[in-house]
């Protein structure tokens, strides 16, 4: 098991100047994932991006109970864990000019729940000014795991309290007296009645950002912010990869060669709903066959419709959706769509697979670092080398100049700007590709759920393919 500590709330700073640059160069701030409940900032080895002349700062945040614990109301009202973000964001502003870096040109990148933190970064009036660009690895503000649904089976204050009783603090309707008593209760026992309660429930990522007015972190729901257009106005790139849950789903992994039928199909799908009541998921899981499934006695075709099926959820359609409405919102400002698609060749999923949920990462903080190959993923062989090199340019061009292609490489092709009428997208690999989306089934599906995901009617966000 990693280390554990509440003591947790550093900064890891990389600069390639030792303060003797002649210009401040643009900085990079890394916001790790984990779906809210693990990881660190120091897991990551930002020394490769570095060196392409941007200043790297990774950070951590409380997380867990400690980031997201909430009994609805004023005295507990969650959030801290977004609170640190924003107090990261802030020290970057007054101190980056003395490594070297322009508080005046950040970019906040992170992937998974890192990735969703950014994307709500960039709808919290908190934020407004801490940074200027925003890259979005899989995940967004609208991911069905990426804040406190409406909907979901269980809120922010049943697991308070399932928490608080295990703790034996007993008194849930004074929160005072409540925050009182777990004040007292040794920080290790805490973590471990969390991690049981979240077990139990078995309701997927339940320690997560939520609507709040106390401290004013995300005062409405995104999907509100969005449809208002209520959201900070920057330059923004965000994407995701071919197969995400293609790791996490064990029929798949198990038994790779083992034929899919529809029912075990269901169960693929069914996975990544554990957040609704029963009733609700039997109704998604209708939605979602209805939509993605067109052949349920082809056994390969019916593996690969339930995997995207379950990627669209988690994934594909949220991101859309929110790009849609951010192009409507800030057209001024420049926008990016990406498909991850390689494959590393130290991949050990199935063969019909591409690139799994995180595999990026490998790419983005440099696939011949030694972290990597230390940990067995690797040794990269000359594609992966050629896709990390490509990758790294990509990133830090854009926090630099707001253009991912504003060095084309000779060969190399232009990344289109993404906008709904002409939904132009990167679909990285050994040789990218800028392509068209032209899959409006994930935005009509999507769009259904959210309106019963959050009670209220969406509106409507056309991709015209």
């Amino acid at each position: 098991m990693p280390p554990r500590s509440e003591d947790c709330l550093y900064l890891n700073v990389y600069s390639p100047t030792q303060g003797k640059a002649t210009g401040l160069m643009p900085v990079m701030v890394w916001i790790h994932g984990g779906a809210y409940i693990i990881g660190s900032g120091s897991q990551y080895d930002a020394t490769s991006l570095a060196t392409k002349g941007v200043v790297m700062v990774t950070i951590n945040y409380r997380l867990d109970l400690f980031g997201f614990f909430s009994t609805e109301d004023n005295t507990m009202p969650g959030n801290y864990g977004m609170l640190d973000q924003i107090a990261a964001l802030k020290w970057v502003k007054d101190n980056i000019a003395s490594f070297g870096g322009d508080p005046n040109q950040v970019t906040i990148f992170g992937e998974s729940a890192g990735s969703g933190s950014v994307s709500l970064l960039t709808l919290s009036p908190l934020a407004k000014g801490l940074f200027h660009r925003a890259i979005m690895e899989s995940g967004v503000s609208l991911s069905p795991w990426a804040f406190q649904f409406p909907s979901n089976r269980v809120t922010a204050r049943m697991t308070a309290r399932l928490i608080s009783v295990a703790a034996e603090c007993d008194d849930l309707e004074n929160s005072t007296s409540l925050l009182s008593c777990l004040q007292q209760v040794d920080a290790e026992m805490l973590l471990n009645v969390s991690i049981a309660v979240t077990n139990a429930v078995d309701s997927s990522i339940i320690m997560t950002p939520r609507v709040e007015t106390t401290f004013g972190f995300l005062p409405e729901s995104p999907v509100t912010l969005l449809s208002r257009g209520k959201i900070n106005h920057i330059d923004t790139l965000r994407g995701f990869n071919s197969d995400e849950l293609g790791g996490k789903i064990p029929a798949f992994i198990q038994n790779p060669h083992k034929p899919i039928t529809m029912e075990l199909a269901k169960q693929v799908m069914a996975l990544q709903l554990k957040q609704f009541t029963n009733l609700h998921l039997q109704e998604v899981l209708k939605l979602m066959q209805a939509t993605f499934i067109t052949d349920t006695l082809n056994s390969d075709l019916l593996r690969r419709e339930a995997l995207d099926a379950a990627n669209s959820f988690s994934f594909v359609a949220p991101t859309l959706i929110e790009l849609n409405d951010v192009v409507r919102t800030a057209p001024e400002k420049r926008h990016y769509m990406y498909e991850f698609n390689h494959r590393p060749s130290f991949s050990k999923a199935p063969q019909w697979m591409s690139a799994l949920h995180g595999q990026e990462l490998f790419f983005v903080f440099d696939v011949q670092s030694k972290e990597w190959t230390d940990s067995g993923f690797g040794p990269p062989d000359a594609t992966d080398i050629l896709v990390s090199q490509q990758i790294m340019e990509l990133w830090t061009n854009f926090a630099k100049t707001g253009n991912p292609t504003s060095t084309v490489p000779k060969g190399g092709v232009i990344w289109n700007q993404y906008s709904p009428g002409t939904p132009y997208y990167l679909r990285i690999n050994s040789t990218s590709e800028s392509k068209l989306w032209s899959n409006p089934l994930d935005v009509d599906f999507y769009q259904k759920l959210l309106e019963k995901m959050t009670g209220s009617k969406m509106p409507v966000s056309p991709i015209i393919g």
